[in-house]
C-alpha cells in the first residue's frame, strides 16, 4: 500500500510540476523580474518559492533533512500579501539570484522532494506523514499558484510577451438571464471532520452546521453585459475593463480582448465592487453558508459531494481544471445545477460572498510545518470566495474545500452573484 500510495503521489507532483513549467514558459526570461501586480513579488520569486516550500515542507519540515541550499531556502520561503503600495515597496528587494541560480536550485528541490516521498510515508505517528498529507499539502500548493500565475499574466500590459491569440469561444449559445431561485430555511454543513478526508487544510476542519433562514439567490453569476448597463447607470469600471481607442476590453491571459467575446462572462470585480453592484440592484453578497446550502444541500434533507450529485467532476458539470483559458459565457453548464437549479457554483469563478474569513469552530494549526496557512488572514481584511474558477484544479473542488482573498484585491478570477432575503 505504501509502495503504491508513494508511486501516485509522485506521479500527482510530477504531472503539476510540468504544468507549473508550461506556465513559465510563457514567461521570457528577460521580463522575469518584472512585477505586473505591484502587491506581488516579480515572476522570479515564484519560480523558486515553489520548489523552496516543496523542500521546506517535505525536507526540512517532516523529515528534518537541513538546508538544500540556506539562502535560497529562506529568501523563498513565504511570499507577501501587502495592504496597499507602502506595503508592497517596504517588502520590495532590489536585486535577485540569477534564473540559471533559481532553475537549478528548483531542480535539486523538486529531484529532492521526490526521492523523500517514501520516507514519508514510512515514517510512523506523525500526523503530517499519515496519508502522505505534507506531500498533498506540497501538491495542492502548487496548484494554487498555478492560478495566481495564470491572474499575474492576465495583469501584464497589452503586447507583452508576443501572446498567442486567444481561442475562439461558442459562435452560437443561448444566452439565458439569471432567474431567482428560493432556498427553504434549513441547515448548511461547512467544513470536514477529520478522517472524512484523506486531506485537508487546516481550516477545513471541524465539521460546523449552520442554520440558515430561507433566502434567494440567482441561478447565475454576474456577467460583464450585466455590468455594463450598472455602469451606464452611474456605477464604476471593474478594474478588470480596459478603456481604449478600439473601445472597451476586458483583461485576460491574452492581453485584453473585446468586450464582446466576454460580455456573457463573469465579470471580474473585487469584493467592494461586488458589494456595489448589489445594492444598486436590491440585493446583497449571499453568506458563506447561503452558498454551501445552494450547492450542496438537497430538499430530502441529504447532502451531494458536488452541486450536481455525486459524480467526479466532468466538462459538462462545469468550466474548471484549466479546460479553457478563458472565463465561458455563463449557463453552459446546466449539468451542474444544484437541487436547488443554481447553476454554476463550481467553476467560472471564485465568487465573492459577505462572509470575512474566519476558522470553524475547533480550528487548529496542525500543520506545524506551516501554522500561518489560515492563521495570518483572519484579521477582517479578506472574506471568504466560493467554487473555483477556470483555472482552478479539479482536486481543489471538494465540498469542504475553503479560499478567501482580499476584498479590495482586484486581480484574482473572482466574480459573484445576488442573493435577497433571508438574514445574513
Amino acid at each position: 500500500m505504501s509502495e503504491g500510495l508513494a508511486a501516485e503521489l509522485s506521479e500527482r507532483l510530477g504531472a503539476a510540476f510540468r504544468r507549473t513549467d508550461e506556465l513559465f514558459a510563457r514567461i521570457p526570461d528577460d521580463r522575469l523580474l518584472e512585477r505586473p501586480i505591484a502587491l506581488r513579488h516579480p515572476f522570479l520569486f515564484y519560480l523558486g518559492h515553489l520548489p523552496a516550500f516543496a523542500w521546506n515542507q517535505v525536507g526540512r519540515g517532516v523529515l528534518g533533512a537541513g538546508h538544500l541550499d540556506r539562502a535560497l531556502d529562506v529568501l523563498f520561503a513565504r511570499g507577501i500579501d501587502p495592504s496597499d503600495g507602502d506595503d508592497a515597496r517596504a517588502s520590495h528587494r532590489t536585486s535577485w539570484p540569477s534564473i540559471a541560480e533559481v532553475r537549478g536550485y528548483r531542480d535539486a528541490a523538486r529531484r529532492a522532494v521526490l526521492d523523500r516521498v517514501p520516507s514519508v510515508l514510512e515514517r510512523k505517528g506523525d500526523l503530517l506523514c499519515d496519508n502522505g498529507r505534507v506531500v498533498h499539502l506540497v501538491l495542492e500548493h502548487e496548484l494554487m499558484h498555478q492560478e495566481t500565475l495564470m491572474y499575474m499574466l492576465a495583469a501584464c500590459p497589452e503586447g507583452s510577451f508576443g501572446r498567442a491569440p486567444a481561442p475562439r469561444t461558442r459562435e452560437r449559445y443561448e444566452r439565458r438571464p439569471a432567474e431567482p431561485r428560493r432556498i427553504p430555511a434549513g441547515p448548511a454543513t461547512l467544513g470536514a471532520d477529520w478522517d472524512e478526508i484523506p486531506f485537508g487544510w487546516d481550516n477545513e476542519f471541524g465539521k460546523t452546521v449552520i442554520a440558515v433562514p430561507a433566502f434567494t439567490l440567482d441561478s447565475l453569476p454576474v456577467t460583464n453585459r450585466d455590468w455594463l448597463a450598472f455602469r451606464e447607470a452611474g456605477g464604476s469600471s471593474p478594474r478588470s475593463w480596459v478603456e481604449g481607442r478600439g473601445g472597451l476590453s476586458v483583461r485576460t491571459v491574452h492581453g485584453p480582448l473585446p468586450f464582446e467575446l466576454l460580455a456573457d462572462a463573469p465579470v471580474q470585480v473585487t469584493g467592494e465592487e461586488a458589494r456595489a453592484y448589489c445594492a444598486f440592484v436590491g440585493g446583497r453578497l449571499p453568506t458563506e453558508a447561503e452558498l454551501y446550502r445552494a450547492a450542496y444541500a438537497c430538499p430530502d434533507g441529504s447532502q451531494r459531494l458536488y452541486p450536481w450529485g455525486d459524480d467526479p467532476p466532468a466538462p459538462r458539470h462545469g468550466h474548471f481544471g484549466f479546460r479553457g483559458s478563458l472565463p465561458a459565457p455563463v449557463g453552459l453548464s446546466p449539468d451542474g445545477a444544484s437541487a436547488w437549479g443554481v447553476e454554476e457554483l463550481l467553476g467560472n469563478g471564485w465568487e465573492w460572498t459577505a462572509t470575512p474569513f474566519a476558522p470553524l469552530p475547533g480550528f487548529c494549526a496542525y500543520a506545524r510545518t506551516y501554522p500561518g496557512y489560515s492563521a495570518d488572514f483572519c484579521g477582517g481584511a479578506h472574506d471568504v470566495v466560493f467554487g473555483a474558477s477556470w483555472a482552478t484544479d479539479e482536486r481543489l473542488l471538494r465540498r469542504s474545500f475553503r479560499n478567501w482573498y482580499r476584498r479590495s484585491h482586484p486581480h484574482a478570477f473572482t466574480s459573484f452573484r445576488v442573493a435577497r432575503g433571508g438574514a445574513p
